[in-house]
């Protein structure tokens, strides 16, 4: 049986998933990625967490530590349905701390850029969204009452 946190997201995903928008993440976006944040901070206790959304609007998620995501242990992600390229996102988790794209990130992003559209980061009360293709990337702040408290954007990899 299919993990309760997995569940969850699922459920979020097929409520927004026709309206969502990742180069500048609007509402519905933002809904999907706080369950994704859940999954991470709460339900996994601090486990990383990543989700694959490819061409078909399919997602791929699976959870890890800080310094390594992939689909080992999360084989039943990969079966019954093929990821089908481009990405239209990756996004994961960084449970303690910022929201940045690593230096494993960015090799991440650089190796698979023909085949990914845009890249999402979540961290402690912020998330980094990138759209590779016009490598620009908005980066928005949030209070301890879930209010927006500052929005950067970026050309490049962040400063």
């Amino acid at each position: 049986m299919e993990d309760k946190w997995k569940e969850e997201i699922r459920e979020y995903w097929d409520i927004v998933k026709d309206d969502v928008k990742w180069d500048f993440p609007n509402q519905d976006a933002e809904l999907f990625l706080a369950s994704i944040w859940k999954a991470s901070k709460v339900d996994l206790e601090g486990m990383e967490v990543q989700v694959v959304i490819d061409d078909n609007n399919n997602i791929f998620v699976s959870s890890g530590t800080p310094s390594f995501v992939s689909f080992m242990n999360h084989e039943d992600e990969l079966y019954g349905q093929r990821m089908r390229l481009p990405i239209k996102c990756w996004i994961h988790t960084h449970p303690f701390g910022e929201a940045y794209f690593s230096s494993i990130d960015w090799k991440t992003i650089n190796t698979w850029n023909s085949e990914m559209e845009n890249a999402v980061v979540l961290g402690n009360l912020q998330y980094y969204a990138y759209k590779i293709s016009e490598d620009m990337g908005k980066k928005i702040y949030f209070d301890e009452d879930g209010e927006i408290k500052e929005v950067l954007f970026f050309t490049g990899e962040e400063e």
